[in-house]
């Protein structure tokens, strides 16, 4: 009888034994595909399209990058939270110019970028270098709009030279050599505009013996592309449904009051 009950406890013990086995495995086995199981990610395809200076990527490199695009894709969890994505200039980025981001939250072309990721999506990022600018880099890629009404772009002369401004906008916009002078122009979200200027160098509104010309150059603040050195600078403005304002002055030594008033609309990010 004893031997009987001791053989008993003895299975039940090995029982139990094996039991507590079988859930520490059953436990363990739930805390590693806890731990390890796949979670739900998107994929944000990024594109570097410059000409002026090479820029690194986030992410990992899709491809081997060219003379001037180079592509990486950043794998990230699925959210509905807001995160900034940043490419990095390889090289000093000329006075003036900076980054600009096409299908971000903020809009086309955008100092910075912001995306949702709830989906895969594609960003592109260029500068607002002239060589960039010229080509339409990126500008083929302005994702969606923030919005899709129309903008103004309000234009003010602080200068008395006539000067008039073309480009490919409608209507026309002068000063006719009235200090202060302001035009509208009508600017659509995801579309880059280009401002050049032409003085009249004969109607000098200052007439002095013995002055130069080398004067007559431009100066824009408000631009995207940073400040107008000359009348071959060109302005670029990125289209889009807020209001937006460019100073226009001269470089006349007679007119560096006036000339200073424009600082108060400079851009931020731009010099």
């Amino acid at each position: 009888m004893h031997r009987v009950l001791g053989a008993y406890v003895m299975r039940r013990r090995v029982f139990w034994g094996t039991g507590v086995v079988l859930v520490v495995l059953i436990l363990a086995a739930g805390t590693a595909y806890f731990l390890v199981r796949p979670t739900d990610s998107v994929r944000l395809n990024i594109v570097a399209d410059s000409g002026v200076v090479p820029l690194t990527l986030p992410g990992e490199a899709s491809e081997s990058c060219g003379e001037r695009v180079c592509r990486s894709v950043l794998r990230v969890d699925k959210s509905d939270q807001v995160r900034s994505v940043s490419a990095t200039p390889d090289d000093a980025l000329p006075q003036g110019v900076r980054l600009a981001y096409w299908g971000c939250g903020e809009g086309p072309g955008s100092a910075a970028c912001t995306v949702r990721p709830d989906r895969d999506t594609t960003i592109c990022v260029t500068t607002t270098g002239p060589a960039d600018v010229e080509r339409n880099a990126c500008g083929t890629r302005p994702g969606t709009p923030v919005a899709e009404a129309q903008g103004t772009l309000s234009v003010i002369f602080n200068t008395k030279w006539k000067i008039k401004l073309f480009g490919n906008f409608d209507g026309s916009c002068a000063s006719d050599g009235a200090l202060g002078k302001r035009c509208e122009i009508s600017i659509k979200p995801g579309k880059i505009y280009y401002l050049r200027a032409q003085f009249e160098k004969a109607a000098d509104p200052y007439p002095r013996s013995g002055r130069s010309w080398d004067f007559h150059y431009v100066t824009y603040e408000g631009c995207n592309s940073g400040m107008g050195h000359a009348d071959a600078i060109t302005c670029v403005v990125f289209g889009g449904s807020k209001p937006a304002m460019v100073c226009v002055a001269s470089g006349d030594p007679a007119e560096q009051k006036p000339a200073r008033e424009c600082l108060a609309y400079r851009r931020a990010g731009t010099s």
